[in-house]
């Protein structure tokens, strides 16, 4: 499969997005034809950039790419945060992008945001990573949750299906690590994730976006120590200043280093 995320169309080069898509396209290079894309399509949220987006997710769906799809921040223009202000004109944006990959005869559940997709062995949970908590000591910041309804209802969907013999991913755009360096804050409270998620239904690893930069890693789950992959994506975005852009190959079984294209 190709993996990239924080694309930020409206601060891109058209040649990095042109270069992607043929690699994407390309069955030498993703002979899985699975593409996932763990947030930040967009810079503002505005019509223009969406238009890209959807044209983007156009011509991956048209030629039978299976697309993982989950937002991030920027598409929902969340710069002051849904308890104080919704920016309604982007989540509508967001929601019209969504319906074509949500209508993927492989998404087996959709709950508002997040999906889970099965590709013969493979799982792919997709769940949004920027709600607000409604702590008021959050002030501006603190867009960095998964809710535990979230992750109840992948719990509860897993449950119900056949999983012997089966890996599984968890997408998100916020890591549930904190590294030295980061500019931005993990996922807040991951434990709950963790026990009743990423535990109890022995997930393979975890795909993030957000800190623009490829990592890759066999790990451990910051709270409660669960074994697990660990597969941070980079940016394509030229607006970029500290580290590579480009994007990540990672063919099946999933094992492996990834391979990471520099652009």
């Amino acid at each position: 499969m190709v993996c990239i995320s924080d694309i930020h169309f409206g601060a891109n080069l058209s040649c990095h997005i042109s270069h992607f898509i043929e690699s994407a396209l390309d069955p030498g290079s993703n002979p899985d034809r699975i593409v996932i894309i763990a947030g930040d399509m967009t810079q503002h949220a505005s019509k223009p950039e969406y238009r890209e987006a959807t044209n983007m997710l156009r011509s991956l769906l048209d030629e039978g790419i299976r697309v993982v799809l989950t937002p991030g921040n920027h598409d929902f223009g969340d710069w002051i945060g849904e308890y104080f202000y919704t920016n309604r004109k982007a989540r509508n944006r967001y929601r019209s992008l969504t319906e074509p990959v949500f209508d993927q005869k492989e998404i087996v559940a959709v709950e508002d945001y997040d999906s889970i997709m099965r590709c013969g062995n493979n799982i792919f949970v997709a769940l949004r990573s920027t709600h607000r908590g409604k702590a008021r000591s959050l002030g501006i910041i603190g867009i960095n949750r998964i809710r535990e309804k979230q992750v109840d209802w992948a719990a509860s969907k897993l449950s119900s299906m056949d999983i012997n013999g089966v890996m599984i991913h968890l997408v998100t755009h916020r890591s549930l690590w904190r590294d030295s360096g980061d500019r931005h804050d993990a996922i807040y409270q991951p434990g709950y994730i963790e026990r009743n998620l990423l535990e109890k239904f022995n997930f393979h690893s975890v795909i993030h976006g957000h800190n623009h930069r490829y990592l890759f890693a066999g790990t451990l789950t910051p709270r409660l120590g669960v074994p697990i992959l660990r597969l941070s994506l980079p940016t394509i975005s030229d607006r970029n200043r500290k580290n590579r852009i480009g994007y990540v190959r990672w063919d099946a079984p999933y094992r492996e280093i990834p391979e990471f294209v520099a652009l």
